[in-house]
């Protein structure tokens, strides 16, 4: 149920989510959103400003844009994407310091909350799961997962980033484009959105991020596929004990 909560409050693809639903009222006013949705843009817009926009919540037109053009195998022209930049900005979103209201100040935003809500969810599985009194677990939700005590054999937990073997306590996230991208021409294009162009990254990445919390792996890993190996100085002080890893071609089995 949780999930199911989460994903009605968080998806872009559901026009009745309330992310969705506050895009679509008249731009420049505030509206009261529910502390779920509150707390989860302010943890995005965070990371936006330490990030200088590598991690973006308002990336939501590009990857609007982003997802057609993989459907059509054709880039969106300067003048579409100059249009649809107007469009983006994480400075464009204000929140409320009294209450939990959210300003959208630029006509069409589209919030995105796609590098950082399966993390939280995956925190509010775990948050339920201890409620129960169990304190041996492991999560896995594609590329990121969580883990807490040991197995029943008393032996950690253990995963495979790249090639290598590790044990795991707390979260992990894994982010690249291994598999996931597009050649239009000479050109390879990521899944992943560099905000500050529109367009897919273009020097393939993959980044193995640890924290003590999901929310902050799944979205610093995000960040840092943008950045690149020069990130790590930046974000690694976001999260208690974070560590970033960038795995080469050779690391990927």
């Amino acid at each position: 149920k949780a999930i199911a909560d989460l994903e009605q409050i968080t998806s872009d693809y559901r026009p009745t989510s309330e992310l969705m639903q506050l895009c679509a009222k008249p731009y420049g006013k505030p509206y009261v959103v529910s502390p779920t949705l509150y707390t989860i843009l302010r943890k995005a817009l965070e990371l936006a400003d330490v990030s200088k926009g590598a991690f973006d919540p308002t990336v939501g037109p590009f990857v609007q844009l982003w997802r057609e053009t993989r459907k059509t195998g054709k880039l969106p022209s300067p003048k579409v994407l100059a249009y649809t930049r107007d469009s983006v900005g994480y400075q464009h979103v204000v929140l409320g310091n009294n209450d939990s209201s959210v300003t959208l100040k630029r006509p069409r935003m589209r919030l995105d909350l796609g590098g950082i809500a399966k993390g939280s969810g995956i925190d509010a599985i775990s948050q339920g799961i201890r409620q129960f009194g169990i304190r041996s677990y492991l999560i896995e939700a594609g590329g990121d997962m969580f883990a807490n005590g040991v197995k029943s054999n008393g032996e950690a937990w253990k995963v495979q980033v790249g090639r290598k073997v590790v044990d795991l306590m707390g979260a992990l996230s894994i982010s690249g484009d291994a598999s996931q991208y597009i050649t239009i021409g000479n050109r390879r294009y990521s899944h992943i959105i560099d905000p500050r162009t529109g367009l897919g990254m273009e020097s393939p990445r993959h980044v193995a991020v640890r924290c003590s919390r999901s929310e902050d792996a799944d979205c610093i890993a995000t960040a840092a596929c943008v950045l690149g190996p020069k990130s790590a100085g930046i974000l690694n002080g976001l999260s208690q004990r974070s560590q970033i890893e960038f795995l080469d071609r050779s690391d990927i089995p």
